[in-house]
């Protein structure tokens, strides 16, 4: 994949070089990370700074976001290191984290409780948990929770701390990447912000199992950035017309984006399993028919008044009220969940 010789095109997403295609040369490559030639402009070394994200582009073969780790100014051999996307180093592991995704059409469907209380039911069934809220405009997950967290994504991205040091304590074993309000609109998240954050997630794969992140409701271009990375990505609906249109039209956004992802769908706030089945038959045989894409049905939740008590009381559902119609159904999804996560990790394609 990075043989040392071979040509290489550098692309910096900020600065003064901002733009400008660099034509640079891999020297070696290790695990994690790949050396390559400063590179010139204008029969001028390029003086790049550590920290600074970058577009490669190996001709016929990929092209994938990074960024310079540091550099070495010796003689006959100036370099950039650079980091190597962990969607790529992670391809071919046996037991790399699965990336899960929880998505919406819109706001307002109960999506971080969803994942906040199927997270739960997973760690309770023996998986080793980290949930990440990467909401970057209206983060909720360490509220949820009962938290006080003292860093988050937004120190992360700003260099200010890595994901060790941000990390928290969740529940039942979990573990919890906070998320920022305010921080930034999340249609103004970049796709290098974006990248930086799931490098880091990779840090975490010889401690966990799966890494479920709350995304930012809608369809926003930018609110989707994270469903590319995936392994797989939930969908949640509710039975109210506009809810099974939003859902439909970020499916329809998967489609023409060519996301790769496994795709799952759950129904949530219904009143019984007739009203389940009628909205994800419907939502499941328009995308098969109308956008080919095969979508896994992994439950429903029922209405239930112990939910908003457990968010009240700000605690999960599934440990306040194990017994609950909701929390049977989230024990339930969490197990479809583990059942699909056997499948083989398909061949990446990072162009």
């Amino acid at each position: 994949m990075f043989a040392a010789g071979q040509v290489i095109f550098v692309q910096p997403l900020t600065g003064i070089y901002k733009g400008q295609v660099l034509k640079g040369e891999i020297i070696n490559a290790f695990s994690k990370t790949f050396k390559i030639k400063i590179p010139y402009h204008r029969n001028k070394i390029v003086l790049l700074p550590s920290g600074t994200m970058v577009r490669v582009e190996i001709p016929e073969r990929m092209s994938f976001l990074s960024e310079i780790v540091s550099k070495t100014f010796l003689k006959g051999q100036s370099c950039f290191e650079l980091t190597i996307p962990y969607q790529l180093t992670k391809a071919g592991k046996k037991h790399a984290p699965h990336i899960i995704t929880v998505t919406s059409g819109k706001g307002g469907v109960g999506k971080s409780t969803l994942l906040i209380n199927v997270a739960m039911a997973l760690s309770k069934q023996g998986m080793r948990v980290c949930i990440v809220d990467a909401d970057m405009g209206t983060a909720n997950i360490d509220v949820l929770l009962n938290l006080n967290a003292r860093a988050s994504l937004q120190d992360l991205l700003r260099g200010n701390k890595n994901i060790f040091q941000i990390i928290m304590e969740g529940p039942c074993g979990s573990t919890v990447v906070p998320g920022t309000s305010g921080f930034q609109a999340p249609d103004c998240v970049t796709e290098a912000e974006v990248q930086k954050i799931i490098n880091s997630l990779g840090l975490l794969e010889r401690y966990v199992d799966i890494i479920l992140v709350d995304t930012s409701p809608g369809v926003l271009n930018n609110s989707m950035l994270f469903n590319q990375f995936a392994d797989f990505i939930i969908v949640l609906a509710t039975p109210e017309p506009h809810a099974i249109t939003d859902a439909y039209a970020a499916l329809k956004i998967f489609k023409d984006k060519k996301i790769q992802s496994k795709l799952g769908l759950v129904v949530n706030r219904v009143f019984s399993r007739s009203e389940a089945y009628d909205v994800s038959h419907r939502i499941i045989k328009a995308a098969q028919k109308f956008l080919s894409l095969d979508i896994n049905d992994l439950g429903f939740v029922m209405e239930d008044p112990n939910v908003l008590k457990s968010v009240r009381r700000l605690w999960p559902c599934v440990l306040q009220y194990p017994h609950s119609p909701a929390s049977q159904c989230y024990e339930k999804i969490a197990g479809n969940l583990k059942g699909l996560l056997k499948w083989k990790m398909p061949s990446l394609i990072v162009k």
